[in-house]
């Protein structure tokens, strides 16, 4: 068995539940404690298999609850040197992680947790460091992209192996343009290590549809941006060969079985 499950995703926090028969992983800790042990709770996700943390990245809507997991839960972390020196130098993370408990990855070198391969790739975005993941589980592969400036390469390759896909629309051009951010915010959004849109969003899903089996939609902004907009856009793309789904910011999803 192999799983998917979103606890939260958005600019409030983002967490991401992997599980197989043998155990589980979290990709991000952005979640507030409070909420995301309740949450966990109530949806039936259990913190008692999860054997470590995987961090894309230190803005604080991805690691916030990372250091307490860390030390309170004893949960290991995994994530990039250049992350970690982002969390150490992050003074709005008050609570660090044991640095004892952290394995740094090396981007494109494969690890094995819980019966998942799990490999690390770059993603560009405004932060010191940015990670995606394709984890594999039998004949299942899953890729998790968010927090991305701008399309590359590397992760089309990436994209084109998975059968599943965890992916950013972060906003609605002409909602961001006609919003309440002032221009420098919005530049920064659109300048290419910012976010993707949902009109990029859907030109990966055009390319990939035949062989992806189920698309997620994460970081869906609050101000810039709806889920029936993502949706419209996306699901025109995907032509009706994969389903799409818009992740809640703010509630945990249900448990999608990836493989039996």
């Amino acid at each position: 068995m192999f799983s998917f499950q979103s606890i939260g995703s958005g600019s409030s926090g983002n967490s991401y539940y992997l599980q197989t028969e043998a155990g589980a992983v979290l990709i991000d800790a952005g979640v507030a404690i409070r909420r995301f042990r309740k949450q966990t709770h109530e949806y039936g996700i259990s913190l008692g298999k999860v054997a470590a943390v995987f961090v894309t990245h230190h803005h604080i809507d991805h690691v916030r609850a990372l250091g307490i997991l860390n030390q309170k839960d004893g949960l290991p972390i995994y994530l990039s040197e250049e992350t970690m020196r982002g969390i150490i130098y992050n003074p709005v993370i008050t609570k660090k992680p044991d640095w004892e408990r952290a394995t740094l990855l090396t981007k494109g070198q494969p690890l094995n947790l819980q019966d998942m391969e799990i490999t690390p790739f770059d993603v560009p975005h405004d932060s010191r460091d940015n990670t995606g993941y394709i984890v594999r589980h039998g004949q299942s592969t899953l890729c998790l992209v968010t927090d991305c400036g701008h399309w590359t390469d590397e992760i089309e390759q990436h994209v084109s192996q998975a059968t599943h896909l965890v992916i950013e629309a972060n906003y609605d051009p002409d909602m961001l343009r006609n919003g309440p951010y002032p221009v420098v915010l919005q530049n920064r959004i659109r300048n290419g290590k910012g976010h993707l849109s949902n009109i990029e969003a859907a030109e990966v899903i055009s390319r990939h549809r035949h062989h992806l089996k189920h698309v997620w939609l994460c970081h869906l902004s609050e101000k810039n941006n709806t889920p029936a907009l993502a949706l419209q856009a996306t699901q025109q793309a995907a032509a009706g060969a994969v389903e799409v789904v818009a992740l809640d910011r703010e509630k945990p999803s249900r448990k999608y079985v990836l493989e039996e």
